[in-house]
Order: C-alpha cells, then sequence, then structure tokens
C-alpha cells in the first residue's frame, strides 16, 4: 500500500480525530482525581476505581477549575466540534460505572443520576473548549 493512498489517508484521519477525544478523556479523569492528592480528601471504598469515587464525592470548586482549564487548553490546541471536545471529557466516566456494575451489582443503584451529573459537569469543560478556540482565533487574526 502507498504511502499517499486514500486508505492510508482515511486511517490517519480516523486516529487525529480520535486523539483529541482520548486527550479530553485522560484530562477529565485527571481533574477529577487531581484534588484529592492536593488536598489530601477523605479516600472511599469502591469496587475498581476507588480514586474516582473519591474524586466525585470530594468535587470541590478546584476540580472545576481544572475542568475548565482543561477545556482552555482543548479549545486551544486541538480542531474538534466544541459540544464533543468538552464532553470528551466525561467520556471515561460511563464506562468506570458500567465497570464497576459488572464487578459489585449492588455499587451503582442510581447511575442514571449518575450520568445526568456527569452531562451538567462536562458543560463546565465545554464552556472552556469554547472560550479555548476563542482565544484561537484572536491569536490567529
Amino acid at each position: 500500500m502507498k504511502a499517499g493512498s486514500p486508505l492510508n489517508l482515511a486511517m490517519k484521519n480516523k486516529i487525529e480525530t480520535r486523539w483529541p477525544k482520548l486527550a479530553a478523556a485522560g484530562l477529565g479523569v485527571l481533574a477529577v482525581i487531581a484534588p484529592i492528592f492536593i488536598f489530601s480528601l477523605r479516600r472511599y471504598s469502591a469496587p475498581l476505581f476507588p480514586w474516582v469515587r473519591s474524586g466525585w464525592e470530594g468535587f470541590n470548586l478546584l476540580s472545576a477549575a481544572l475542568l475548565f482549564c482543561s477545556g482552555i487548553f482543548l479549545g486551544y490546541r486541538f480542531e474538534a466540534r466544541p459540544f464533543t471536545l468538552g464532553m470528551s471529557t466525561m467520556a471515561a466516566f460511563p464506562l468506570f460505572t458500567f465497570a464497576e456494575i459488572f464487578a459489585d451489582p449492588t455499587s451503582h443503584n442510581l447511575w442514571p443520576f449518575e450520568f445526568i451529573f456527569y452531562a451538567f459537569t462536562g458543560l463546565i469543560a465545554v464552556a472552556g473548549v469554547f472560550i479555548g478556540k476563542y482565544l484561537r482565533s484572536r491569536r490567529a487574526a
């Protein structure tokens, strides 16, 4: 297969469009978990991901600020759609939830409400992405 073939370009394009979403998911997890170590918050137990649970139980202003700053960085750095990019910061958490449900079916009996909370929390990052896009357009002008 030649380097410039349509199949090669399509594969490269898929990888380039997934990278921002993967980076966003990683930054979202980091934004939720980091305050545990900064403030030495109480540690909670969980079937698979105790740090994630501790991060959500101790969600505070620093977590929101880290999500917002992650959104600014993502919006400034990547060309993806703002809403998609911002909501990707919360993409890993439903996966963590389902994994814990499979490990212990009694652990997340209110999971639909968790997903609503993830969606509302993702809006913090969406706002940051819009500001990052704005800053990027100002720099280009």
